[in-house]
């Protein structure tokens, strides 16, 4: 009976332990860090590193919803689902910011760009939002500054060539590789001291 008892207690401990780790311990504003394989993740990774997409957590209760810019659905809010797309790991990496911040007006800001198209050029200011542009645009202090820096972005891969991926996605929508363009990527947006990992 007490090996019973013991083992039932190891068990509820146990499931309380990942009970705790679950979507329960995300907070609205916190990041969610992806790492893809595939198609446009593939390329974004060769070019800038380990993750390929970041979204924002807008809602925490039964439901953990989300708001971020994907290729397919533009900029939009929807449930957090164990495996989006073609992600790799069954669960993104969970950061936050390492300072006190009031997300409020970062969740607002997000609410209002829902239904922007998704930005294949990767260029600023120009009515549509990739990933880790939403969340730059988003999370400002209150003079109204970008929290993240924008950056040169690079296309080329670490011995310095272009992707064959990047050179034939860019002549199919006409336009140039924005080689040098202020922006940001996923893998930038996690090395930022302002951020910490914490799951």
């Amino acid at each position: 009976m007490n090996r019973i008892l013991y083992l039932t207690t190891l068990i509820l401990l146990a499931s309380g332990s990942l009970r705790a780790q679950g979507p329960e311990r995300l907070q609205a504003g916190d990041l969610l860090f992806y790492v893809d394989t595939e198609g446009m993740g593939a390329a974004v990774r060769e070019s800038t590193g380990s993750y390929t997409h970041v979204a924002l957590v807008a809602e925490v209760g039964d439901t953990v919803w989300i708001i971020d810019a994907t290729q397919r659905y533009g900029v939009s809010r929807r449930p957090l689902t164990r495996r989006p797309e073609s992600s790799v790991r069954p669960y993104p990496d969970v950061y936050r910011l390492a300072i006190p911040f009031d997300t409020a007006d970062v969740i607002l800001r997000a609410r209002r760009l829902i239904g922007q198209p998704y930005d294949n050029a990767f260029l600023p200011d120009n009515g549509m939002m990739y990933c880790s542009e939403l969340v730059y645009e988003c999370y400002r202090d209150g003079d109204g500054n970008p929290l993240f820096e924008a950056r040169p972005m690079n296309w080329r891969a670490p011995d310095g060539t272009m992707p064959r991926y990047w050179t034939e996605h860019f002549q199919q929508l006409g336009v140039p590789i924005p080689e040098g363009v202020p922006g940001t990527n996923p893998t930038d947006l996690a090395r930022s001291p302002l951020l910490q990992r914490i799951h």
